[in-house]
């Protein structure tokens, strides 16, 4: 099942605001809270689908999760709760905005959405650009300590409209 919230309020949403307009006030997360190894997004007013979420969420699960001797640990900080409405196919201008076909998070640039704690540095970084090869945009690893895995970005070029807002 893919990622959507339970209940909202309203069925559509407004357009919101550029993160580049309201500044660092809506970037909370541009600081490592919970594990020594994270994914940095560096793509301006990204949204991410549920359904590349779910995908990562699963891979991640399967490969960070794989031996409990170890207590590895993951947080993805990044939940859909903004709807994409579409108009259906063949249908003409006009009466209204169209239904909720999607569910995106919108993740801001600079904030990280992915982290891990007890994974050795190698692994996190090979974990990392699994989950970069499944996304558009560019990405940096982040870390507790700079002084084990240096400071690496990953960039893929797409086309500018296909998951940017």
């Amino acid at each position: 099942m893919l990622l959507r919230p339970r209940k909202t309020n309203f069925k559509n949403s407004h357009k919101k605001r550029s993160y580049k307009s309201i500044g660092h006030k809506l970037n909370l997360n541009h600081k490592l809270t919970y594990g020594q190894f994270g994914l940095k997004n560096e793509n301006p007013n990204f949204l991410l689908f549920n359904k590349y979420l779910f995908k990562i969420k699963i891979f991640l699960k399967k490969t960070v999760r794989r031996s409990n001797i170890t207590n590895r640990y993951l947080w993805v900080k990044a939940f859909p709760h903004i709807p994409i409405t579409k108009k259906v196919i063949g249908s003409r201008m006009g009466k209204g905005k169209g239904k909720p076909s999607n569910w995106a998070a919108k993740i801001p640039s600079g904030s990280i959405f992915i982290e891990f704690r007890n994974v050795r540095p190698g692994r996190a970084r090979h974990f990392m650009r699994q989950v970069v090869h499944k996304l558009p945009g560019s990405f940096k690893v982040v870390s507790r300590y700079n002084t084990y895995v240096p400071l690496i970005s990953f960039k893929k070029t797409t086309i500018q409209y296909d998951y940017f807002y």
